[in-house]
């Protein structure tokens, strides 16, 4: 199927389609081309590798001595002292910006190396525990079976779930529409008994959630087959889901691998000591900066690997779909393997656009709250950041898109998606979030449903987390979180589908309908309900 030049699909089954006219009469468009299987971007991929490599080493440098300095300080009988009181920042001066930072930094710290104090701290508190090891091993074990228990029912609904979007993807956009419209009800009601403000807001929100409603109603045909198409192409190839719980599991070891570098590198550089209970220095700005971009870049990189490898697979299902229909189909595996390796550079282009945005927008809100003037200014460069970081990370969502289905670079990814659909006459189509608002409210459902099974398994075996009123709301927050955060993991495989859908229907709809004929009739029928001008 593939050759050195066409590594998705197969050639012969890109079916021209000239009678078809383009929108706005333009025929010079011409659809995306496969590209030769080469290396994309590779400077940023060897620069995320390097940025790896001294996060490892700033990690072997600084965590050692971090922990030695706290380690004596804990042996002196200074293990419950603050880093940072209130008295010590007022003698240093060195304002709220450290203060918050390095109350931080101490309290991780302590969390992750408090357990690796000296042996004879240990032993003095061993036998204050001993008469609390027992509830302390039935907590932890009630917890894991409530961790399983909603991770097993949330997995089971979520994938019931991509067959009820498939049936009935127009019932539910209508439902999330109606929904979001109650939703802003009720928040006006509380809010005409707290504040007049508040009720005028809700008033407001009421107003423009009906008015959206209204708007886009026409528009729900449309979103409808796009959901369908891209839960059917998802579901074909299911085992997307290990890919993208596999990233869940990365983010968290990221997270803590992090903390481990970050944490000591910032202790260490503002010249902090336990023992004195004090920094010398302002936290370094350039330092907290890189720091930053670390983690986001990372972070985006994971997420966007998941993005490109769904667009890589949902191209070869919509070209070639014996490739890619069975649950863990070639095409999952190839795609993946072209995300870490040929597409990858690409990706860490365009997260790391991202990650240096979102950092600027942290650093503004802390300087922001630390209350040290100029606080309007800050608030309006904070909305200013965090816009072009929504517009960034729209765009790369599309650019990213193309990645994964043609092996573009970013650049060229991003040039050709703007072309596409500038020369359709469907600027505005990209626009619809019909779909998402769908994907979201099952996502806060099927956490609804595991918050209240685990309130339920809770109270049958009376479990006990603190008092009875907490007892209630932590076992439901514990089924909750669970729930919401495996349905949104493997919904997001849906989200990216999505974006798959619309640019290969404008790039591509005579391939669909010779391989997907019953799809490719709801498509057509959608869209030409919802556009009829702009679909011809």
């Amino acid at each position: 199927m593939n050759t050195s030049t066409q590594p998705y699909h197969n050639s012969a089954m890109e079916i021209s389609d000239p009678s078809r006219p383009s929108p706005d009469g333009d025929d010079t468009w011409t659809k995306g081309e496969q590209q030769p299987r080469k290396f994309n971007d590779v400077a940023f991929g060897l620069l995320f590798y390097l940025h790896l490599i001294g996060m490892v080493a700033c990690a072997g440098v600084y965590a050692p001595q971090m922990f030695t300095n706290i380690a004596d300080n804990m042996d002196n009988g200074g293990g419950e002292r603050e880093l940072l009181d209130s008295s010590s920042m007022s003698g240093n001066n060195h304002g709220l910006v450290t203060s918050r930072l390095m109350s931080w930094v101490v309290g991780a710290s302590q969390q992750i190396f408090g357990g690796l104090s000296s042996t004879s701290l240990l032993s003095n508190r061993a036998l204050e525990e001993e008469n609390d090891a027992n509830d302390g091993t039935n907590d932890f074990n009630d917890l894991l079976l409530l961790l399983s228990i909603s991770a097993i029912v949330a997995c089971v609904i979520s994938s019931l779930a991509l067959t009820v979007m498939i049936s009935h993807a127009k019932g539910m956009i209508m439902c999330s529409l109606v929904f979001n419209i109650l939703a802003s009800l009720v928040f006006m009601i509380g809010a005409f008994f707290v504040s007049p403000f508040g009720a005028i807001m809700g008033i407001f929100l009421v107003a423009f959630n009906a008015y959206f409603a209204y708007v886009v109603w026409g528009r729900i045909p449309f979103a409808a087959c796009n959901l369908a198409t891209a839960t059917s192409a998802v579901k074909a190839n299911l085992g997307l889901s290990f890919v993208a719980y596999s990233s869940l599991i990365t983010m968290f070891c990221w997270s803590a691998f992090w903390l481990v570098s970050a944490v000591p590198t910032i202790y260490i550089t503002s010249g902090c000591d336990a023992q004195a209970g004090a920094c010398e220095n302002e936290a370094n700005g350039l330092v907290v900066f890189l720091l930053l971009v670390s983690f986001y870049w990372t972070y985006q990189v994971i997420q966007n690997t998941v993005h490109v490898t769904v667009a890589g697979v949902v191209g070869t299902w919509w070209y070639v779909p014996i490739e890619a229909s069975s649950f863990c189909s070639r095409s999952i595996g190839d795609s993946y393997f072209r995300s870490l390796t040929y597409s990858f550079g690409s990706i860490c282009l365009g997260s790391l656009i991202v990650a240096i945005v979102e950092s600027l927008v942290t650093m503004v809100r802390n300087l922001r709250e630390s209350g040290d003037g100029g606080s309007v200014f800050l608030c309006i460069a904070e909305c200013l950041l965090a816009f072009l970081r929504d517009i960034i990370e729209y765009f790369n969502s599309w650019a990213f898109t193309y990645v994964g289905v043609y092996g573009y670079s970013f650049i060229e990814a991003g040039k050709n998606v703007i072309s596409l659909f500038k020369s359709r006459g469907w600027t505005t189509i990209i626009t619809d979030t019909l779909a998402q608002s769908v994907l979201s409210l099952v996502s806060v459902g099927v956490g609804l449903i595991t918050g209240i099974t685990s309130l339920i398994i809770s109270y049958t075996h009376g479990m006990v987390f603190g008092d009875e009123l907490g007892a209630s709301a932590a076992a439901f927050f514990i089924g909750f979180t669970t729930g919401l955060v495996l349905t949104s993991t493997l919904l997001s495989l849906v989200s990216a589908a999505v974006n798959t859908v619309i640019v290969c229907y404008a790039d591509a709809p005579a391939e669909f309908r010779v391989n997907h004929p019953k799809l490719s009739d709801d498509m057509h029928a959608g869209w030409a309900a919802a556009w009829p001008e702009q679909f011809r």
